[in-house]
């Protein structure tokens, strides 16, 4: 987690346990010193939960940052994101 800084993480499907654990996470590397402000938290799921909007996409990226909540079926939109992420990396 200290090394996420720049970095993306997805939440996919995970409803309770996971975003307990990332923001648990954060909060320690924030708390040693590591600055973790330009972070991108993605939560993928079939409807929207509280504790992922809330401790994936909104708390950690609220010092900086960005957090997206997207709906959809995990079949669809997981290869469309790394569709779209491997287009990016080929354009650029």
């Amino acid at each position: 987690m200290a090394e996420l800084e720049g970095g993306v993480h997805l939440n996919v499907g995970s409803a309770v346990i996971l975003p307990e654990v990332f923001l648990k996470a954060v909060t320690l590397a924030r708390n040693q010193g590591h600055p973790l402000h330009d972070i991108t938290t993605v939560d993928l799921d079939f409807r929207a939960h509280y504790r992922p909007l809330t401790n994936v996409v909104r708390r950690p990226t609220q010092d900086g940052g960005r957090g997206f909540h997207v709906t959809g079926h995990h079949e669809i939109n997981v290869p469309l994101l790394a569709a779209a992420v491997i287009e990016r990396s080929i354009a650029s």
